[in-house]
């Protein structure tokens, strides 16, 4: 759900299209009934399969109600909350809130005569959306709640001895990575974004391992103590596990009908569109060295997909190890080799070339006071 939500965002943004979000909070839906035993007196009445999960999903999570027009909106929740009195149930106007993208003013949207809350994110299902579809805020959460559960495991597993490097790094991935990465399947992720994520990767292999800046220890030396791939290649990882699960969904499944479909009626701008899951899917394709002309082919065999994924993500690892290699010699070698002299900036008195219009405004005024002094 978190997939079609941030895909229904991303078409509307595409095709101009505003969008109203309502996230909807049943009042006292885990106290008021027993839901197991709720659950088998409906099946005994003989409940239908499909309205019994539907009542279910009533006591799991958080509902989220979309909408074009404030008008629409306000006719699905009156709607929910009669169908919600029905099952002795209500909504929680408290926890309520509605996000608007796309939207110059703040739309009012009522509950019981009540004005909901608008607001900019929300949390739903445990990944934070916004109205502007940018991620930084989810990463900045994902990167807080890691650091933490890290810090906590600090003393009884990083710092114990008594455990090996590889247990270690079983621990990192079930209790660290699983944090870092939840939800970012369905993320639209930027350079500089996957760029943040691998840094705090790299400082939480360091201090596992003990290694400091004083080591002068290589990223790639330290990924391959840890045997693990980069956050950027994980990131690329999970994406295309994504795109193949849903390749292989029912051409009746939201996930699949979201991503491929278009809003009706709705025009796109003129020029390039800011950047979309498919356009991650794509560049990730190329990274893992894989046929973008014939990956739904390779994708309907799942164990076949997974296979190639899990070889293009050593793939691309060494083509940044050697990327990174490279920039390393370039620097060394523009650092051992003398800088560049420019003869336009030759001193008049000494005839020394400088490197530039400060450089020789200063040495000017050295060779002055020299010749001053030896005078």
């Amino acid at each position: 759900m978190i997939f079609t939500l941030r895909q229904l965002q991303e078409k509307c943004r595409e095709q101009n299209t505003p969008l109203l979000i309502a996230f909807v909070d049943l009042n006292k839906a885990f106290d008021t009934v027993s839901r197991e035993g709720l659950y088998i007196a409906l099946k005994k009445i003989g409940c239908p399969p499909k309205l019994l999960k539907l009542v279910k999903s009533l006591h799991d999570d958080t509902k989220a109600f979309v909408a074009k027009t404030p008008g629409e909106l306000q006719t699905l929740l009156e709607k929910f909350a009669y169908a919600c009195s029905l099952f002795s149930m209500s909504i929680n106007a408290t926890k309520t809130v509605i996000l608007a993208q796309g939207y110059t003013y703040q739309p009012s949207i009522l509950l019981e005569g009540e004005p909901l809350k608008v607001v900019d994110k929300f949390c739903y299902l445990g990944s934070t959306v916004s109205n502007n579809l940018s991620v930084d805020g989810e990463i900045d959460i994902r990167i807080g709640k890691a650091a933490t559960t890290f810090g906590r495991l600090r003393t009884r597993v990083w710092n114990n001895k008594h455990l090996t490097a590889k247990t270690k790094m079983i621990v990192y991935q079930t209790c660290i990575l699983s944090i870092l990465l939840y939800g970012a399947e369905t993320w639209t992720s930027y350079a500089k974004q996957e760029r943040r994520l691998n840094t705090f990767h790299m400082r939480c292999l360091r201090s596992i391992l003990n290694i400091t800046w004083k080591d002068r220890v290589t990223n790639e030396r330290v990924l391959g103590i840890a045997q693990l791939p980069s956050i950027v290649a994980l990131l690329k990882q999970k994406h295309l596990r994504l795109l193949g699960h849903i390749h292989r969904m029912n051409s009746a499944r939201l996930p699949r009908q979201t991503l491929l479909g278009q809003i009706a009626f709705a025009k796109r701008n003129v020029g390039r569109p800011m950047l979309r899951f498919r356009d991650c899917a794509k560049r990730d394709m190329v990274a893992f060295n894989i046929d973008r002309n014939s990956w739904e082919d390779l994708a309907s065999n799942r164990n076949e997909w997974r296979k190639t994924i899990f070889t293009g993500c050593g793939t691309h690892d060494s083509t940044w190890f050697e990327d990174l290699a490279q920039k390393r010699a370039k620097r060394h070698n523009r650092e051992g080799a003398p800088p560049p002299m420019n003869p336009q900036y030759a001193c008049p008195k000494c005839g020394r070339m400088c490197r530039s219009r400060i450089d020789l405004f200063s040495h000017e005024r050295r060779c002055r006071i020299n010749n001053t002094d030896t005078d």
